[in-house]
């Protein structure tokens, strides 16, 4: 975990009034499940009808992953996080700004973010962008500072009344990560997916007593898809209220094709409406699990784009 002193640390930039600062707790949630493409507002409801358009945009914006060793500013205009190495990888940079929404001249949020990200080393910043962001002209804004579009995802959501058919293959075998074993080969499926770097043996056993406490409270859970006995697929889910939040979905590359997302996905809804979820959502990059969970009846509920901008 970091802990971070203002009083006696680097000299950070001042933020806006109410800013929090902490070191992180994991609550899970990334999201793996991403694509493009927006069916008609009205075409939505026949995926969700029960949850309002506004009640799901809302619990979207409820989803937020603060890993261990993650530091969190909070404030009035924006959320902005330092993701720690062990969890980094190609698609998802150190520096975040997760939602902003502001009143204050746009450019002196920019100037005071871009100070932090000075603060902490990082060349850039990754800003996410989405209906609900204020002012409406910041992506322009962005623009015209030399920020690129290097993102994209979906809001996908899914009332769970009832379970989809996904037609999982007989081969594949799909099993809770509920003791020291299965999680690790968790933990190997995801390094290896998503091209991280190796947790050392303290980060894995402060991974694993995490894991294995939300399990034992059903706050979050993870399962693993296997082929001949072999780890080859992961995904996870978060259960916040009536909420299922998935994340984290992943299969190694000389496993994909072979219906071990169907598998994995098929068990997290399964498992979640068991223990009481009526709503299952995820985020979604681009054109990888969007066409499976638009079949299994999951509808989208709009885009939300991600700029890099530099810093220097």
């Amino acid at each position: 975990m970091v802990a971070v002193d203002l009083a006696t640390g680097p000299l950070w930039p001042v933020p806006s009034a109410r800013t929090t600062i902490r070191s992180g707790q994991n609550s899970d949630g990334t999201a793996a499940e991403r694509y493009l493409g927006c069916p008609a507002l009205s075409e939505r409801w026949s995926g969700v009808s029960s949850w309002t358009p506004q009640r799901v945009l809302d619990a979207a914006a409820a989803m937020e992953w603060v890993p261990g060793g993650a530091i969190e500013l909070r404030t009035d205009d924006y959320r902005l996080i330092r993701y720690p190495d062990v969890v980094l990888d190609p698609a998802l940079r150190a520096a975040q700004v997760t939602w902003s929404r502001t009143t204050r001249p746009l450019d002196a949020v920019i100037e005071e973010i871009a100070a932090y990200a000075r603060v902490w080393g990082v060349p850039g910043v990754a800003w996410w962008i989405s209906a609900a962001t204020r002012p409406p002209d910041t992506e322009e804004a962005l623009l015209a500072r030399g920020a690129d579009l290097i993102d994209a995802a979906q809001v996908l959501a899914r009332e769970l009344d009832d379970l989809p058919e996904l037609d999982v293959p007989d081969d594949v075998a799909v099993e809770l990560v509920r003791d020291e074993r299965s999680f690790r080969a968790c933990s190997d499926v995801s390094v290896h997916g998503w091209g991280r770097i190796e947790p050392d043996e303290a980060e894995l056993a402060r991974q694993l007593d995490e894991t294995l406490a939300s399990l034992a409270a059903w706050s979050s859970f993870r399962v693993i898809a296997l082929i001949g006995g072999e780890p080859v697929a992961t995904g996870g889910c978060t259960l916040a209220g009536e909420v299922a939040q998935l994340w984290g979905a992943v299969t190694l590359p000389a496993s994909r094709g072979r219906g071990t997302y169907r598998a994995v996905l098929a068990e997290r809804l399964r498992l979640a409406r068991e223990h009481g979820s009526t709503l299952a959502l995820s985020k979604g990059r681009l054109v990888t699990s969007g066409p499976t969970l638009l079949r299994a009846g999951f509808a989208d509920y709009g885009e939300e784009r991600c700029y890099w901008l530099p810093v220097s």
